[in-house]
């Protein structure tokens, strides 16, 4: 990238974002200066540089665009999809503080991967739990959304080393960025270091990871395995209107407290 030292650094944000998926990275320092919003006042709209983005220009277009997404940002409609039961492959969070604490184990930091715009760590801070939510800026301002609730947006791809010290972590929540499009060494990768950031007797929680069947009882479910977790929950259901056998699986494991 060409640009003026000590002056404004070039609009970038579409080839940072693109170097970062393919396991590179803009220069972690550069003598230009990043642009920032001018965010003059407490509108969300005011926090966003729109022109890195081509689909809308404020929250109002967002949230109509990409219902459910949780872009409507002064009602926080999705925090309420974590806490209805309304199938196996729900798990509300009163359940999984219970089962926490059945167990002794306290829940206090977490990471939300390919959290969006940060739902689930929302819904966790109301209970006083800590969530780190991982996410990329895919058309429309995510990480930007996740800042705007108070929370933390790590700006990281799947196939990134997570940037947190190991064992330091209670849950990993991965929710459907997860799934089988992501390459099976990357996600055997991806798995270890999900263990290497979880304390002993920290849980895992795969929410909906979606494959074929065949591939989830031949590939998938013996890799999970190798890591040796205990099963806590481990919920199967067929995808509704599946013509190629898809599946949904949602599990919560438990790392072992020593290996």
């Amino acid at each position: 990238m060409n640009y003026t030292p000590f002056s404004l650094c070039p609009s970038d944000a579409d080839l940072a974002e693109k170097l970062i998926l393919r396991g590179c990275h803009p220069l972690p320092r550069r003598r230009c200066f990043s642009r920032t919003p001018r965010a003059t006042d407490s509108k969300p709209d005011s926090h966003v540089i729109w022109s890195y983005y081509s689909s809308c220009k404020t929250f109002d277009c967002l949230a109509v665009k990409f219902p459910g997404a949780g872009f409507d940002l002064s009602a926080e409609k999705s925090k309420s999809q974590f806490s209805a039961y309304k199938s196996e492959l729900d798990l509300p969070i009163t359940q999984l503080l219970q089962i926490a604490k059945s167990t002794n184990s306290v829940l206090r930091l977490g990471i939300d991967v390919g959290g969006g715009t940060g739902s689930f760590a929302a819904a966790m801070k109301a209970r006083n739990v800590t969530v780190m939510t991982t996410t990329m800026n895919f058309n429309a301002p995510y990480s930007e959304a996740v800042a705007l609730r108070g929370l933390v947006p790590l700006h990281v791809p799947l196939q990134q080393r997570l940037p947190v010290f190991d064992g330091v972590v209670d849950l990993v929540r991965c929710g459907r960025a997860v799934n089988r499009w992501i390459p099976v060494t990357v996600m055997e990768f991806f798995l270890f270091d999900l263990d290497r950031v979880l304390r002993g007797g920290g849980y895992l929680w795969l929410d909906r990871f979606f494959s074929k069947k065949v591939d989830l009882e031949n590939v998938y479910g013996p890799m999970i395995g190798k890591l040796g977790y205990k099963k806590v929950k481990w919920a199967v259901a067929n995808k509704v209107d599946s013509k190629h056998g898809e599946v949904f699986l949602t599990a919560l494991l438990q790392k072992p407290v020593a290996r």
